[in-house]
């Protein structure tokens, strides 16, 4: 049965397992190693299931544990080439275990199969110089997408997620409680551009768009702290699908900070 595990989901950092505890996949390491590797056990899946490491961007919410985790595998790295560059030349990868997810294929897409899934990138607009989400297809059929910290959702985003059964997206923030927070000006503004964050209410609109699409299973994922709360967000969420009904006519779950347990589909 296929499975995702939320493991991580903040501003604070980001990591997903999918799979089994027997092998799968993890989407960013965005925590200490030491979390990250407590984290998986705490869900009965070891260090060794991890038969492929998938970047989305390599802000330090994403990328903060990935030197030290690799020490602890010898699973392969894979992202976009400029994030490739940039994560050599920090010094938090080593070229031999590396591969580019956007060099191949006649659409510019390669598809990579690794830990019983298959592996497809999209670009995703955000403030970084190179940033993706995930699609992917697990043995039994059935297919997931991770779509995180983009600012909107452009046509390429949206063929990336269509038709998934399952999608993590984006709902980081409440319009409302973004305006009358403390953050300065200038932050504000980088949150809601194009290249910033998804909006609860943007949120909803794509679910809604999903759901028409054959998806039925959302996760709501990297729900900001300050700016926002999964109250809010699953409220807006569900306002925004009606008059589909959450729990009959599609399932809906929210990416705790930390902690997040095996979600099937």
């Amino acid at each position: 049965m296929a499975r995702i595990y939320p493991l991580f989901s903040s501003s604070k950092g980001n990591s997903f397992f999918f799979g089994t505890p027997a092998e799968g996949i993890l989407i960013d390491c965005g925590v200490s190693c030491k979390r990250l590797c407590d984290a998986l056990a705490a869900n009965g899946i070891p260090v060794s299931a991890v038969k492929g490491i998938f970047i989305t961007h390599t802000h330090s919410d994403h990328i903060s544990g990935l030197k030290n985790f690799l020490k602890k595998t010898n699973a392969p790295i894979f992202a976009q080439k400029r994030n490739i560059d940039i994560l050599l030349y920090k010094g938090e990868i080593c070229s031999d275990r590396v591969y580019p997810v956007d060099d191949g294929g006649t659409d510019g897409v390669r598809a990579v199969t690794v830990g019983g899934c298959t592996v497809e990138y999209f670009p995703t607009p955000h403030d970084t110089e190179a940033s993706c989400g995930y699609r992917v297809k697990f043995s039994d059929g059935k297919t997931a997408a991770l779509c995180t910290d983009l600012g909107c959702v452009t046509e390429t985003v949206w063929e990336g997620i269509r038709g998934a059964e399952l999608v993590v997206i984006e709902s980081n923030y409440d319009a409302e409680m973004l305006r009358s927070g403390r953050y300065p000006f200038e932050l504000k503004k980088r949150i809601t551009s194009d290249r910033g964050h998804l909006s609860n209410l943007d949120c909803g609109r794509t679910m809604k768009r999903l759901a028409e699409s054959g998806t039925r299973s959302f996760v709501l994922a990297h729900i900001s702290p300050e700016n926002n709360t999964p109250a809010l967000a699953v409220k807006a969420a569900a306002d925004a699908m009606a008059p589909l009904v959450n729990m009959r006519d599609y399932l809906l779950y929210t990416a705790p900070m930390e902690g997040g347990g095996a979600i099937a589909f």
